[in-house]
């Protein structure tokens, strides 16, 4: 295991960097789907020129070591004395722009799901686009007619291939129901803790802040034993000061192993 010493953030908000605060803290937790995320970013003793901008911004990224942590819309911003100071907090929001995007389409029979997504994003006005449809891509025999939030029709389109998705920074992503090849392996030097298990049998496993991404297969070599599965679940809690440091994953494990 390997305890991260680094202890930096970057925080770009619609691109220009945030310097001026005495310490921070990213907390917030993403899940394989649509619905949006929330992270919370939490500063000390931020400067008011600092504050204006995070607070007026379309979109805030916090990064370390050069990898994207989260990079979202600005849904709320405050600030309060606390006791060590003024704080300052910004609700970060992957995904919200597509969850709040409203439309209708109505897709004639004989369209594959992916062109049926392919759509639905077009349709959203959010210009997310379909990076890959990995897996079987069916034709519908009937027609469909879609109405309301555009990540909500998009999930029930990809319902009919049995496949899930997520949100990354170039677009979205497709998880066929079988997952996705092992893509990334884990081992003893990459985790900063024994790996446990929830109540539903998921691999939960702590790390260092990296570039995890959601719906990628895993192999986690811990011990002597080999697990595969699926990254499902992502949990931030870093403190640039004397707390927390540390992402869980939460893997779903392959049922045939």
């Amino acid at each position: 295991m390997q305890n991260q010493m680094d202890r930096t953030l970057t925080i770009l908000a619609d691109g220009e960097p945030v310097t001026g605060y005495a310490r921070a803290r990213l907390l917030g937790t993403e899940r394989l789907g649509l619905y949006p995320s929330l992270f919370m970013l939490h500063l000390w003793n931020v400067a008011e020129e600092d504050y204006l901008l995070l607070s007026r911004s379309r979109e805030v990224m916090v990064l370390h070591d050069d990898v994207v942590l989260v990079s979202g819309s600005v849904s709320d911003a405050f600030r309060f004395r606390g006791k060590s100071g003024i704080e300052a907090h910004v609700a970060i929001a992957p995904g919200l722009k597509l969850w709040e995007a409203t439309g209708s389409l109505d897709v004639e029979a004989g369209v594959t799901v992916s062109e049926t997504v392919r759509r639905l994003l077009e349709a959203s006005g959010t210009g997310i686009t379909l990076l890959s449809f990995p897996g079987e891509d069916p034709v519908t025999t009937c027609g469909q007619t879609f109405f309301g939030r555009a990540a909500e029709c998009i999930e029930e389109a990809l319902e009919k291939a049995g496949a899930r998705c997520c949100l990354v920074l170039s677009g979205l992503c497709v998880v066929p129901k079988e997952g996705l090849p092992v893509s990334m392996v884990l081992t003893e030097e990459d985790l900063t803790d024994v790996p446990s298990f929830n109540c539903g049998g998921d691999m939960v496993l702590r790390t260092g802040p990296a570039g995890w991404t959601l719906g990628k297969g895993i192999e986690v070599r811990y011990g002597g034993t080999t697990n595969r599965g699926m990254i499902t679940e992502r949990m931030i809690n870093l403190d640039t000061g004397d707390g927390p440091w540390r992402v869980e994953l939460v893997v779903e494990l392959n049922q045939d192993e």
